[in-house]
């Protein structure tokens, strides 16, 4: 009887195996599918084009490069990462191809990040001084290859403290600068979205979400550098506060998830840094000096406002990261040889992987309006 119940039990084990596996070979067919398919679907074919990951020379150490677009000979758009730490490289094929006809989309991965890192196995002088060097390096590399005056420049969530202190040291290189996911202060723009939360959930009614909301608006302001905040306190803080704020039209993790591993460009260095970059402990020990720049040093409202370059910021209506809101105050003060501020209803933070279609039309329309002037 025990040996019945036993073969029965292998049998029943083996099966279960067999199934895992075909499961597992369902879903790795599913994604060669998609990939195939995006890479298809996405390929630059025609006679001036270009479509390269390539690593040049910069800061003396190899970074890492995209390049995209249908024709080598159309104006030049560098795109600054978020973060710091977190570039999104492998998401290019979903957001900017409709860019690709007009302009040469350039994504580049900074020092002590993504591919850029694993490439040198170093994050050593991450500054902001470091990085902006390396910023008008890339710059330059481009202007001599692709026979460029100047050059576009999008930064994006911390590639816009970057970006905002390039276009400051450097105007005579910038064609024009958009903005998406503007910082304008972090520090102060979390504790204002605090605020917001907690005025919602007292009209909910959840007292205990309101009150610990009130207890983290008094205590944050006491932190004066990156060693006296509590990220952990600061983490609950956000996620209680989003619960309150988020919208319905930003791109979920799971399909940013299918997103990714579905994309052409999307490699295991890839995969192994955002699993890095993910742990919020990880990117504070790695991105130390550039976080604590981010939260207590960069202030925009301390430039001048006045540009000789035309400026755009987009932003979602609920970016509860760097809050529109604030942002849009900013741009009220600005002068600029051209200035706009375009708002995406129903996205967050990233407006491009939430209405890809509507940030693209965004960023032609601002940028053909330029070229018009």
């Amino acid at each position: 009887m025990k040996r019945i119940l036993s073969r029965k039990v292998k049998k029943k084990m083996l099966m279960l195996f067999i199934i895992l596996c075909f499961i597992i070979l369902l879903i790795t067919l599913i994604i060669m599918f998609f990939r195939i398919h995006n890479s298809l679907k996405t390929k630059i074919d025609t006679n001036t084009g270009i479509q390269e990951n390539t690593y040049i020379r910069i800061g003396g150490i190899e970074q890492y490069l995209q390049i995209r677009g249908e024709d080598r000979n159309n104006p030049i758009i560098l795109w600054l990462h978020g973060g710091p730490g977190f570039p999104l490289t492998y998401l290019t094929y979903y957001y900017q191809k409709a860019l690709e006809k007009n302009y040469t989309m350039v994504c580049w991965e900074q020092r002590g990040c993504g591919r850029t890192f694993y490439k040198n196995k170093s994050s050593s002088n991450l500054t902001i001084e470091q990085l902006l060097i390396d910023t008008d390096e890339v710059v330059k590399y481009l202007q001599e290859r692709f026979g460029q005056e100047k050059i576009i420049i999008i930064g994006q969530s911390w590639g816009t403290v970057l970006g905002m202190d390039y276009i400051n040291l450097h105007p005579e290189k910038v064609a024009a600068y958009i903005g998406v996911g503007q910082v304008i202060n972090f520090f102060q723009g979390k504790i204002y979205v605090a605020e917001c939360a907690m005025e919602k959930a007292v009209a909910n009614g959840n007292n205990e979400d309101a009150e610990f909301l009130e207890h983290c608006i008094e205590q944050l302001p006491r932190a004066e550098n990156i060693e006296n905040l509590d990220f952990k306190f600061l983490e609950e803080m956000i996620i209680t506060s989003v619960k309150y704020l988020k919208c319905s039209g930003e791109m979920s993790g799971m399909k940013q998830i299918f997103t990714a591993i579905t994309s052409p460009e999307m490699s295991w260095i890839d995969a192994k840094w955002f699993l890095f970059a993910s742990n919020t402990q990880n990117i504070i020990t790695s991105q130390i000096n550039l976080v604590d720049y981010m939260y207590f040093q960069f202030d925009v409202m301390d430039m001048n406002g006045k540009y000789d370059i035309p400026i755009c910021f987009i932003q979602g209506d609920s970016d509860w990261i760097t809050p529109t809101y604030l942002v849009d105050n900013y741009y009220s003060g600005v002068t600029a040889k051209k200035k706009e501020m375009i708002t995406i209803n129903d996205a967050g933070h990233t407006p491009f992987l939430d209405n890809p279609e509507q940030f693209c039309e965004a960023v032609k329309t601002f940028l053909s309006e330029c070229e018009n002037k």
